[in-house]
Formats: structure tokens, C-alpha cells, sequence
């Protein structure tokens, strides 16, 4: 008979992302990664190959604190283009390493680790503001990739 061990649960995750408190991520949406298919003709049929290497986005939810002001990410997107002054940084300058780690049933030993290099903020989606709503208010940022590691 086959031991089928305890499946990794959702919550049990952090993530690393300079200037994000890793307890405020609420949902992260790993990359997804495909290849563009290349066909080439042969004698009689068709062979298929890879062709580009594609990384998704990382998408992250993030709640926001009641009694502070969370402005890492506009200072961010701010540094990558800057419209009072018409400019911006340098990609060597505000693309980083971002991890994600999944942790095993103990809570404590990781089982995965995700290493996403060149990861910068795309999108940073507003927040919605309901009078009639009790639920926390929840900031959704996109990161392009690089590559995964």
C-alpha cells in the first residue's frame, strides 16, 4: 500500500521583497513559465521545438495597515519613472531578487523556494473603498520577471 504524505497547504508560505513586511502579503501568485513553439519542416512532417523562454507575473496581494503609511511601492514605481522630473532610474538600479518560500507542515522547514531575479513592480492596482464593506483593504501588485531561478 502507497504512504501518501499530507498535502502543502496555501498559507504556509512567505515572500521577500525589499521594503514589503512579508506578514502584509496575503495571496502570491507564482510565475508561470512557457516556451514559444518553433515548427520546422522535414521530409513528410513536422518537427516541433522550443523557441522563447516566457516568465508570467508575479502577482501579489497585500493588505494595508490601518495605523501606517505603506508607500514602498509608488516610491518604487516612482524610481523606475519619475514623471515630475521626466525620467528615470537605471533597470540595474530598481530590478531585484524577489523569493518565495513554501514551507513544509512544521511551518518552519521549506520545501520550496522560488528565486525570481529582475523583478520589478508593472501595475500596482487600486485599492476599493466601499462605505457599506467591512473587509480589509487590499493593494494588488503585478512584477515582471526576468527569469526564475
Amino acid at each position: 500500500m502507497a504512504h501518501i504524505n499530507n498535502p502543502r497547504k496555501q498559507f504556509q508560505f512567505t515572500i521577500l521583497i525589499p521594503g514589503l513586511n512579508p506578514f502584509l502579503a496575503q495571496e502570491v501568485d507564482t510565475v508561470d513559465v512557457e516556451f514559444d513553439m518553433a515548427e520546422h519542416g522535414d521530409v513528410g512532417f513536422l518537427v516541433k521545438t522550443a523557441g522563447l523562454k516566457k516568465f508570467g507575473m508575479l502577482k501579489v496581494n497585500k493588505i494595508q495597515q490601518a495605523d501606517s503609511t505603506d508607500t514602498f511601492i509608488r516610491d518604487w514605481m516612482r524610481q523606475i519613472f519619475d514623471t515630475q522630473v521626466g525620467g528615470g532610474d537605471l533597470p540595474s538600479n530598481y530590478k531585484v531578487t524577489i523569493l518565495v518560500e513554501q514551507y513544509s507542515n512544521d511551518g518552519v522547514t521549506v520545501v520550496e523556494r522560488r528565486e525570481y531575479r529582475g523583478g520589478w513592480p508593472q501595475k500596482a492596482n487600486g485599492v476599493n473603498l466601499s462605505r457599506k464593506g467591512s473587509e480589509n483593504t487590499i493593494e494588488s501588485i503585478e512584477f515582471c520577471i526576468d527569469e526564475e531561478i
